[in-house]
């Protein structure tokens, strides 16, 4: 056999091999391409069907709950237990995590006592309403039938007036350590929640502040959760979220 019969059975070999070699990627990356599509599917159901839901396994009915609005969109309006700071969160016995349907419910506004309805409410408002709490056995939030009753509105702008009338002694609060984190170690700055539990009307409606711990803060005492303590601040003209603590007494 001549070399020249040998090259050509060679170049005949690589090419069948490419050709399989090629048809074999593409069958791979048809799979690959449709794997992502099965999952990402699931993944729309679960996110944002609001049938799945699972099997209640408890309902709370005439029960009054309340909570801050994190989301309002697409016909719900989801609240929180408690509150964020960026991506951290301190959740609070008071408040309730669950979510409204938006059926342009009768809302009525927490200071001034006028009617709207659910276009008033808007992201950060605190809500107050009585109806049934529906929980679930899944991983879903709960869910809140809100009947015919009313939506009681706190604008967060009158919540944060209240809030600074608790900084400035004009009203009444405990000042409870939620959470204290010591970061020494770290060779990074201490960080402490603070819940000032408020009661107006009835209602109680805490708040929580974080503060970051500086060399300069003068302590008084062992700080651990639930101490009681009393604080000073350096500046209270500054917005709630850029306050800076000058002095911490722990009470108990």
């Amino acid at each position: 056999m001549n070399k020249k019969v040998i090259l050509i059975i060679i170049c005949f070999i690589i090419l069948i091999f490419i050709l399989v070699y090629l048809g074999v990627n593409k069958l791979d990356r048809k799979q690959n391409n449709t794997i992502p599509s099965i999952i990402n599917k699931e993944e729309r159901d679960v996110n944002y069907d609001s049938t799945i839901k699972g099997n209640p396994t408890v309902t709370q009915e005439n029960t009054t709950i309340q909570g801050i609005v994190e989301v309002k969109h697409n016909g719900y309006i989801y609240i929180f237990n408690g509150q964020h700071f960026g991506e951290y969160g301190l959740e609070m016995n008071e408040y309730t995590r669950t979510n409204i349907d938006d059926k342009k419910q009768k809302c009525i506004d927490y200071i001034t006592s006028k009617e709207y309805d659910t276009n008033y409410i808007k992201e950060g408002d605190l809500l107050i309403c009585k109806g049934d709490l529906i929980k679930y056995n899944s991983y879903v939030n709960d869910d809140f039938d809100t009947k015919d009753n009313e939506i009681i509105v706190l604008k967060e702008a009158d919540f944060d007036k209240m809030k600074k009338e608790v900084l400035k002694a004009e009203r009444n609060s405990k000042i409870t350590v939620e959470e204290y984190f010591d970061k020494s170690s770290l060779d990074e700055n201490n960080e402490i929640y603070l819940k000032y539990d408020i009661i107006d009307n009835g209602y109680k409606l805490p708040f929580a502040l974080k503060f970051n711990f500086k060399d300069d803060i003068k302590i008084s005492g062992k700080l651990e959760k639930g101490k009681k303590v009393k604080v000073q601040y350096k500046d209270l003209n500054e917005p709630l979220d850029r306050l800076e603590l000058k002095a911490i007494e722990v009470l108990d």
